[in-house]
């Protein structure tokens, strides 16, 4: 769901330029260290700016095809569990980037080491790589998983508790819609709100929280665990609700670590 109001979108912008930013800076340092070192015998293959524009294509085109692939799987119906989702993901990025590679190896380095590029040693390589980033990944959601989320005080209170009873409970756990009426669930009591589900979000923007579902939104804090029900993800919160999550929303809640 699109939220078409001034606030939340200049924060989704900074929010999205600085992680961008993160994420080209790391990728450009990787770039140009694997330049210098060459890395895999493409130290003796050409100069450093040749070996520059290899990497930056090879792992540009390596991220892209990794990307798309774990879009496609987190779109595919009958979603799998992670054990099992994991090695068939891996397995379908070395398949369609190791031709690729081996194409772009020959192209750039030239017809006389093609002899020099083993498809099955390549791929063996390639395949390697992906083992190590989808372990690095999974310890990093792991930790993000497990660390301390920050408490919701009472000086940072969400807009959205502004229409609560003053002897409201100051944590909310979760939003959900249904028609107009937006339902705000809290430890030990619900409320019903007469507006747009897109607005009540919008207000809970002190809050640490995810949508998960074009009706659905809760906050970090309420997450205590996850479930599989039909094939879907379902995240269990800490008074017991359970929340669906879509397609569309699985790939941010992956990517923070809560599935």
């Amino acid at each position: 769901m699109a939220f078409d109001f001034p606030l939340m979108r200049k924060a989704a912008l900074r929010l999205a330029a600085s992680e961008l930013g993160l994420y080209a800076a790391i990728v450009v340092v990787l770039m140009i260290v694997a330049a210098f070192s060459g890395p895999f015998g493409t130290y003796f293959h050409g100069p450093f700016l040749m070996r520059l524009l290899y990497w930056a294509v090879g792992i540009g085109g390596g991220i892209a095809v990794a990307r798309t692939v774990r879009g496609v799987f987190a779109r595919w119906p009958g979603a799998l569990s992670y054990p099992l989702r994991e090695p068939l993901i891996l397995l379908a990025v070395t398949a369609i980037y190791t031709p690729l590679l081996q194409l772009w190896t020959v192209f750039l380095f030239e017809a006389r080491t093609f002899e020099t590029v083993s498809f099955w040693q390549l791929a063996a390589k390639v395949l390697a790589v992906c083992i190590m980033v989808s372990v690095m990944r999974f310890l990093v959601s792991e930790l993000i998983k497990h660390m301390p989320a920050k408490p919701m005080h009472r000086t940072d209170r969400a807009r959205l508790l502004r229409r609560l009873p003053d002897d409201a409970d100051q944590t909310v756990l979760r939003l959900s819609a249904e028609g107009h009426i937006v339902h705000v669930v809290m430890a030990q009591a619900r409320y019903a709100l007469r507006m747009r589900f897109s607005d009540a979000v919008n207000e809970m923007d002190a809050a640490d929280g995810f949508c998960t579902h074009r009706s659905h939104w809760v906050a970090r804090v309420a997450i205590a665990g996850t479930k599989t029900c039909n094939g879907r993800p379902v995240l269990v919160l800490s008074n017991g609700d359970e929340v669906p999550v879509s397609r569309k929303y699985q790939p941010e809640l992956e990517a923070e670590g809560i599935l």
